[in-house]
């Protein structure tokens, strides 16, 4: 089914402590022929993205970068947050990154840094930039609906620390908030990241996309997705015909510095099986029971997948078509004076946050190693 089908895939983690050789040698061995890496956001790091970068130097041809935010504007910058973001995402792209990947609107980095709404009009430049620029964003945007529902939370959600009380945002208030900003702001060139968490309200879901007509959904796991879709396959199958070319093909693997830097190491068994379900889910016809491997599937009750069996042009724009039309063709160059520059300007962040912040620990180690990788 997909032999001779390029594979793309928008949603891979860049963290620290894995080797970018090996991950790029990982994925050639699960048949991706690009992918594009995010930097993770790290609260002792400040900004992870010299390391993503440099992972893009190694391999120019193969590797799309979107970068993360550097968590320090939100103590340094609180009265000119939009401003100062706005100048930083041009950096950005001058330091030869393809777009940006905007993880803020996850629970727990909200309730961890002082984040303001995202309609608040602090961040009115930002957005006014991001769109007039068509800088490409992947934003993740809560999690899945359960996650705020103690009784009927997964146990998985629950022993991850998942389950969110009033003490976090709340999902549908952080849904008005993302839909108040496309409203001001149409046009914006965005990939919303785990299908919105909209896979259980699929007209929901067909009313953002069809009033705004640069946003596109990507296919990562959250394994709640796929089983949202197989309750309902009939319906889910018209959705990925009327919008398959609004949806990109991911899988959410890598290593992990998300929040705290506190990291997982890359997990080579979830790392296989979260290519494998999601291909199998869009290319294969006869269903397949899914049970808890105790990595990706972490006490996950089995289910029956019910997979979709779409034909090789729909394969074709899902797998690598509909990134490029979003993203651009080609990676761009990485800028080695620029990248310094960032080093730098981490360096000074860490100073000044170290003022601000008492107990900020900083992590040089990034720059460190980058400063030696494009010095």
């Amino acid at each position: 089914m997909y032999k001779n089908i390029p594979v793309l895939d928008c949603h891979v983690h860049d963290a620290v402590q894995t080797d970018i050789k090996y991950l790029a040698d990982f994925l050639e061995g699960t048949g991706t022929d690009r992918a594009c890496l995010h930097a993770c956001s790290h609260s002792r790091c400040l900004s992870t993205v010299p390391h993503t970068l440099a992972a893009k130097k190694c391999f120019p041809d193969k590797f799309y970068v979107f970068a993360a935010s550097d968590v320090s504007a939100y103590y340094l910058h609180a009265d000119d947050l939009g401003e100062h973001m706005a100048l930083y995402g041009q950096q950005l792209l001058t330091m030869g990154c393809d777009g940006i990947k905007i993880l803020e609107s996850k629970p727990q980095m909200r309730k961890m840094h002082p984040i303001p709404d995202f309609d608040d009009p602090v961040w009115e430049p930002f957005w006014a930039w991001a769109e007039k620029a068509q800088v490409p964003f992947l934003w993740h945007v809560n999690d899945p609906e359960t996650f705020w529902d103690a009784e009927n939370a997964p146990e998985f959600a629950i022993s991850q620390g998942w389950l969110y009380d009033e003490s976090y945002v709340n999902n549908e208030v952080q849904y008005t908030q993302i839909l108040n900003v496309l409203d001001r702001h149409p046009n914006m060139r965005i990939i919303f990241a785990h299908f919105f968490f909209m896979s259980a309200q699929l007209d929901r879901l067909s009313a953002v996309l069809d009033k705004y007509p640069n946003v596109m959904i990507d296919i990562t796991p959250g394994i709640e997705m796929y089983e949202n879709f197989s309750k309902n396959i009939e319906k889910t199958a018209v959705f990925f015909e009327k919008y398959s070319k609004r949806i990109c093909y991911g899988t959410d693997i890598g290593g992990r510095c998300v929040l705290m830097g506190e990291g997982r190491k890359f997990d080579p068994l979830e790392n296989t099986r979260r290519p494998q379900l999601v291909r199998y889910f869009l290319g294969e016809k006869d269903s397949l029971e899914i049970s808890s491997d105790g990595h990706f599937l972490r006490n996950n009750p089995p289910f029956i997948m019910h997979p979709l069996g779409l034909d090789r042009d729909t394969l074709a724009d899902i797998l690598m078509n509909n990134f490029v039309r979003q993203v651009g063709g080609e990676p761009k160059k990485v800028k080695a004076e620029a990248v310094l520059a960032e080093c730098e300007r981490v360096l000074n962040a860490m100073n000044a946050l170290e003022i601000v912040l008492p107990g900020f620990e900083p992590d040089c180690s990034v720059v460190e190693s980058c400063e030696k990788i494009f010095g």
